[in-house]
């Protein structure tokens, strides 16, 4: 793995944070391309862009830091947001909830905005999490599959890994590489709706199917990832896992709603 991707004299870039910034960049990119089908202009979505980077990077981070507390000792680390560590949904929920109070200040459509930005968000998911298996962090459980990696000892993978390899008596461990199947999810979440995206023309369904195909693979997924113990909180399920259930019902709902249509008719 390699958490630092180049060093310039002091100054360190790490992979992450780079990652997290490609991910916001080609988002906005493509955004701002899409807006102008749906007779939103560009500079609105650049103007929501601040928005949502900011509710998104200090939600994914707050939610991540309070299930791991224990890699904390040190408060000032919490602002080491070049690390990595985030965690998606925090940042999701927080951002669109953020995103709603712009919207409508602004007087635009909710779900149409959310349609455009849709496969932006899938996107960046291809990416952010390509920058998690770089800084070993959001690791998966141990196996003895072909498809297990051993992380640096010096990465939160890598730790938790040397912890369990004392446990078992064992020199290594590999882990489950979650982070390449969350980074494969959001490729194939992406190319499915910038295919199907002409096709769903109900205000809200594009945003719908990257709920239900996102909560599916999520829930799917975190049945590889390492967990602490009080991210499970309801029959086994991991925090993640409830909330991707209620995600795909909303999804579920917005694809399968009835919009009333404009009555052509003449009195």
């Amino acid at each position: 793995m390699h958490p630092v991707l180049l060093e310039l004299g002091r100054l360190q870039i790490r992979s992450y944070g780079f990652m997290l910034a490609v991910s916001f960049l080609l988002g906005i990119w493509l955004a701002g391309r899409r807006a102008k089908r749906y007779g939103i202009d560009a500079q609105k979505i650049l103007d929501l862009s601040v928005v949502i980077i900011l509710a998104a990077v200090v939600g994914s981070r707050l939610l991540y830091v309070v299930f791991h507390l224990d890699q904390y000792r040190n408060p000032l680390d919490v602002f080491a947001l070049w690390q990595g560590g985030a965690t998606f949904y925090g940042g999701f929920l927080l951002a669109t909830a953020a995103s709603y109070w712009w919207i409508q200040r602004n007087g635009l459509s909710f779900l149409t905005v959310a349609d455009v930005c849709a496969p932006s968000i899938a996107l960046g998911l291809v990416f952010t999490r390509i920058g998690c298996l770089l800084s070993g962090c959001c690791y998966g459980k141990p196996t003895d599959g072909p498809l297990g990696l051993v992380f640096p000892p010096d990465s939160p993978a890598g730790s938790a890994a040397a912890a369990l390899a004392q446990e078992m008596g064992r020199d290594t461990v590999a882990l489950h590489p979650a982070q390449a199947y969350s980074s494969l999810k959001g490729l194939l979440i992406f190319l499915t709706l910038m295919l199907l995206a002409p096709k769903l023309t109900k205000p809200g369904s594009t945003f719908g199917l990257l709920l239900v195909l996102y909560g599916i693979g999520r829930f799917v997924v975190d049945f590889f990832r390492m967990y602490e113990d009080n991210a499970r909180i309801l029959l086994g399920l991991t925090f993640n896992q409830v909330i991707s259930i209620g995600l795909v019902g909303i999804g579920l709902y917005l694809l399968l709603r009835r919009v009333k249509q404009p009555s052509n008719a003449v009195a």
